[in-house]
């Protein structure tokens, strides 16, 4: 395979939850690492279920190499079927984001590039390029496939780690600073393949958090802070933690953007949880065990709704005062906005009672322009009868209709 053929693979920055690294191969492709299970699944997906799910785009191996200043660089080259509907960009020829050797392993962007991307985390000292969630993800990684971070630079390029891939559709790529939210969803945490140990370890987990009592579990997250500038992130381990009441905090803090509750979010994300659950209630023989719900929202101070203009809306169990919907604002509006609310003079906030002019206005937008994005993720031990697997299952998967009715539950 000619070198000049490969395209090169950009660390994902937005990655919140999993134990797999993703990379982008173009702003609208991430990379996963393969798994037969998952591709099999992928590949005999009913079309009902493809408005819930990522675009599968395919697999291709992946080359894994490291020069001797410590720079880690991936490519791979594509199927045909996506060669052909793309035209590689120099921008992905040398990846703004790589991966290097400092001691650990680290990323870092290209000299003189502006970014507008900051992440913070409790755990993590300082502001860091990315979520230091999917810095942990690589670093993994890379030892799994024989690049150890102790040890210096291999002296040859020869014969680099080959790695196998999945082509997913990157459900963050319209949007300027994507806000996501992983949530593991079901009561059952294993495959019918996992051995009696594993059984036991996860029956256990799931016990002992969330997914028990709701079927649902806090996966990763992060959200956009207009008032900050930055990303706050949550992990897994975060998650585990959580209460029913400490989870629902958390999803509180998932839809504020440090200045109100963005409840346009909210119920248009409703929208879309009732119609998965609809046709979940209708899939025989369909297992999702270990799958999450993932969903996105543009967390940017100003985004474009047409010519709409919200009026302010009363507070809900989300909210802790008085709640404006910001439209095509930017963000220096955002914290006038904030600080007025602080002030003794503007304290009060005029509230339309008008309840049928807004729902007027969320028709319209609905209409007009997506606001939120919710897909299921994460098929490695998932199942349903056309995979001709040893134990078939009957009717739809109760463990995880159980826990999508807990998160609309919490949601109103």
């Amino acid at each position: 395979m000619e070198h000049s053929l490969l395209w090169g693979l950009e660390p994902f920055i937005h990655q919140v939850g999993g134990h797999s690294p993703l990379f982008c191969l173009d702003t609208a492709t991430v990379c996963k690492p393969y798994e037969e299970r998952e591709h099999s699944f992928y590949s005999s997906m009913p079309d009902c279920l493809l408005a819930f799910t990522p675009q599968f785009k395919g697999s291709m191996q992946v080359h894994i190499t490291e020069d001797q200043e410590g720079y880690i660089t991936l490519r791979g080259f594509p199927p045909n079927s996506y060669c052909n509907n793309h035209r590689q960009a120099s921008s992905f020829c040398k990846p703004k984001m790589r991966l290097k050797r400092c001691g650990s392993i680290e990323m870092e962007r290209e000299v003189g590039e502006h970014c507008d991307q900051y992440f913070t985390d409790e755990k993590i000292k300082g502001e860091k390029l990315y979520n230091p969630w999917a810095l942990k993800c690589h670093r993994d990684n890379l030892k799994k496939v024989g690049i150890h971070l102790l040890k210096a630079p291999s002296p040859t390029l020869d014969s680099p780690a080959c790695q196998q891939y999945i082509l997913l559709e990157n459900l963050t790529s319209r949007h300027r600073h994507p806000c996501v939210l992983d949530l593991k969803v079901g009561t059952r945490q294993y495959g019918d393949g996992a051995s009696a140990s594993k059984k036991v370890s996860k029956n256990a987990k799931v016990a002992s958090t969330t997914s028990g009592l709701l079927g649902l579990r806090l996966g990763g997250m992060q959200v956009y802070q207009v008032s900050l500038g930055r990303y706050i992130c949550r992990t897994k381990n975060y998650g585990r933690g959580l209460s029913a009441d400490g989870l629902k905090s958390a999803l509180r803090q998932f839809f504020c953007n440090g200045l109100l509750v963005r409840t346009d979010v909210i119920q248009a994300l409703l929208v879309k949880l009732s119609q998965l659950q609809q046709l979940l209630a209708g899939l025989d023989s369909y297992r999702f065990y270990t799958s999450s719900l993932l969903v996105t929202y543009d967390g940017s101070s100003s985004y474009q709704t047409g010519s709409l203009e919200w009026s302010p809306v009363t507070r809900n169990s989300f909210s802790t005062s008085s709640l404006l919907l910001i439209a095509g604002r930017d963000s220096s509006q955002a914290r006038e906005t904030g600080r007025a609310r602080h002030s003794p003079r503007k304290r009060s906030l005029s509230v339309s009672n008008d309840h049928s002019t807004t729902r007027d206005h969320l028709a319209r937008l609905f209409d007009r322009r997506e606001l939120v994005d919710m897909r299921l993720i994460d098929f490695a031990h998932s199942t349903h009868r056309g995979m001709k697997d040893a134990s078939v299952h009957e009717g739809p998967d109760q463990g995880l209709l159980f826990g999508l009715d807990s998160f609309v539950s919490i949601l109103r």
